[in-house]
């Protein structure tokens, strides 16, 4: 019974960091300091953010989840960081993204940092009790 208490305990607090990232990310960093800050400098905070909610998630889901689970939240996010990555080098280097590009690399960076898919690893895990 105790187990299944620190596994909850695990959950609910991954939970609460990733929704509190999300929230700073938008009240702080989206709506207010992006306007004036330089291209390259929004990457950063970006894959900052990405990273954050990255090991929030891989440190309780380490807790709470089975390890299938855990795997396939580092694949989701390797592949999808690793695709922007290769977009933000693109931007870096070549020339400025598309705007559709733009658009499917925001809601991708969005569904990374959201606690969307955290919820969904906690609801498809198998939980012993």
């Amino acid at each position: 019974m105790e187990n299944l208490r620190a596994k909850k305990l695990f959950f609910w607090s991954g939970l609460f960091v990733i929704a509190l990232l999300y929230c700073l990310y938008y009240i702080f960093f989206l709506y207010r300091i992006a306007l004036d800050m330089p291209i390259r400098g929004r990457h950063v905070i970006k894959f900052c953010f990405i990273a954050l909610v990255y090991a929030s998630g891989a440190v309780c889901l380490r807790g709470y989840a089975d390890k299938w689970m855990l795997r396939a939240w580092h694949l989701i996010y390797f592949l999808i960081l690793g695709l922007l990555v290769l977009l933000g080098i693109y931007d870096w280097t070549i020339a400025r993204t598309p705007l559709p590009v733009r658009e499917i690399a925001d809601t991708l960076l969005e569904f990374l940092i959201s606690p969307i898919l955290y919820v969904a690893m906690g609801i498809f895990s198998r939980r012993d009790g």
